[in-house]
């Protein structure tokens, strides 16, 4: 995976594809899970439909034929026959977020701190 201009390359599948995720991206994003973007980066158990939707509006940007299922179907493929789990499908959406300028990486790492210091006590 490599950042370029504003998305990072993700392998999927085999094949190099541009990932996305810029202000229109997550605005969609936040539409289709009537969230922001701060709680759904929040959220304790990611689940397949957020992982999707994240897919969805990170690949669309390219494939202006990208639907729900077929990022459902992307998804499925990365799980399933090249062994990614849900971590590893993360990845690129953190780093594309990052890339879009949208978060900070030290914005991310400090709620994470904090999460871990709530667990501690």
């Amino acid at each position: 995976m490599s950042k370029t201009l504003g998305y990072v390359h993700v392998e999927i599948n085999g094949e190099d594809k541009p990932f996305k995720l810029d202000l229109n991206a997550v605005a969609d994003l936040e539409e289709q899970l009537n969230k922001g973007i701060g709680a759904i980066m929040q959220e304790e158990n990611v689940g397949f439909r957020t992982i999707r939707a994240f897919y969805w509006a990170g690949l669309k940007w390219k494939d202006k034929g990208m639907t729900m299922q077929r990022a459902g179907s992307v998804v499925q493929k990365m799980l399933t026959e090249d062994g990614k789990d849900f971590k590893e499908l993360m990845e690129p959406v953190r780093e594309a977020l990052f890339a879009s300028g949208l978060i900070k990486k030290r914005d991310l790492e400090s709620e994470e701190d904090a999460e871990d210091d709530e667990g501690k006590n």
